[in-house]
């Protein structure tokens, strides 16, 4: 859908855009029981691969290189017609800003950070190329977009001979407490014939979901921890050959004071004031055996560090994706996937079983998700 609209008053002429896309499967879990014991099930799902959504687009030239712009995005369940983020309408993402092409874009709303940006693109979660289901265990370091950030203020460099950078701060608004929940991220990126790199670091202070939380702050609800602070190191790569993308992302996120991980399909699990560590590698190849058809696969290690009143903990985690996508058109696709994750040395940790994003967690060390599903686009 395309409108253009004319504004008297400037005479300039700006245009509007809604777009979007929808996914939806059926999906057979291994072991989704939780503390009820090992229970297996077959589940219809919204979003295994990328979250189902519309946006409204905006854009009005202002000079040759200037342009005021606009973003309105809604998540949203297929099977439910429920909105995602926490119910927020536009709790996707939602910004407006000014864009020139010599200068960057500078936008202000609720937006991504700078990892998302500069690294997420050679990870398989958060893609096309894989998504939701093959987000790094609780998707801790955010390369599945799960978290977003209020009060963003956000700097997009143009392009400089292969190199890019920006990065952004998301205030408090807490009268007497700057730091109070805000966050604040910087990022780069260069590309240079068939390879490219990036590197990004984000922060958080105090986020939460709690009733005591700063409601107003960067990120008072949806936070995917609770705790005094979460650093986020991250950076990856991929070189293009002929029909295949090879690509590898590194990246480390660090929690003081932790008392809950919050970004599971089913209750919170509760951590004793911890500071935690998860270290994650990613290997992934992206390859097109025909124009219509694409297979994608990944290998994720995780390796945590907790440390709790009762002593120091290293869980590990191994997870393992497939993803087959056949395109039946320039906008429809069918595709079909296999995850396997397997979760080691829990004991103590508060974890009692393995979890893929997306689904609730096992009873066990172990589980397998297989999904069919179609996605379009508009």
């Amino acid at each position: 859908m395309f409108l253009v609209m004319v504004a008297p008053a400037v005479h300039a002429q700006g245009s509007l855009r809604l777009t979007g896309s929808m996914d939806a499967g059926i999906a057979y879990v291994s072991d989704a029981g939780g503390t009820a014991g090992a229970h297996s099930a077959w589940q219809m799902k919204n979003g295994d691969v990328n979250i189902s959504r519309w946006i409204l687009t905006g854009e009005e030239p202002i000079t040759n290189d200037l342009n005021a712009i606009m973003t309105l995005t809604n998540g949203f369940s297929v099977m439910t017609g429920a909105a995602a983020q926490q119910g927020r309408l536009f709790g996707f993402q939602s910004f407006v800003g000014l864009s020139s092409r010599s200068k960057g874009t500078l936008t202000l709303g609720r937006q991504f950070d700078a990892v998302v940006q500069y690294v997420e693109p050679f990870a398989l979660g958060g893609t096309t190329y894989g998504g939701t289901a093959f987000a790094h265990p609780f998707d801790n370091d955010n390369l599945d977009n799960y978290t977003r950030t209020n009060n963003a203020a956000k700097y997009s460099s143009p392009d400089i001979h292969g190199l890019a950078f920006g990065g952004t701060y998301g205030f408090s608004n807490k009268p007497g407490a700057f730091s109070d929940s805000r966050e604040y991220s910087v990022g780069a990126s260069y590309h240079l014939g068939e390879m490219r790199v990036g590197a990004g670091y984000f922060q958080f202070n105090h986020a939460s979901n709690l009733a005591t939380a700063n409601t107003d702050g960067a990120e008072p609800a949806g936070a995917p921890f609770n705790a005094d602070r979460q650093r986020t190191y991250a950076a990856g790569g991929y070189y293009r050959l002929t029909s295949a993308t090879l690509g590898l992302v590194l990246s480390e996120t660090r929690l003081d004071n932790a008392t809950s991980i919050n970004n599971v399909a089913d209750t919170a699990i509760k951590l004793p004031h911890d500071t935690v560590r998860f270290d994650n590698i990613e290997v992934n190849v992206r390859y097109f055996v025909t124009p219509k058809w694409h297979i994608s696969a990944a290998y994720v290690f995780t390796y945590g560090r907790f440390d709790t009143p009762e002593g120091t903990r290293y869980p590990k985690w191994h997870q393992v994706g497939l993803l087959n996508t056949y395109f039946l058109s320039q906008r429809s696709d069918v595709y079909g996937e296999v995850i396997y994750q397997r979760a080691n040395q829990l004991e103590g940790t508060g974890i009692h079983g393995a979890q893929i994003s997306n689904f609730s967690r096992a009873s066990g060390s172990n589980q397998l998700v297989a999904a069919i599903g179609l996605r379009h686009r508009f």
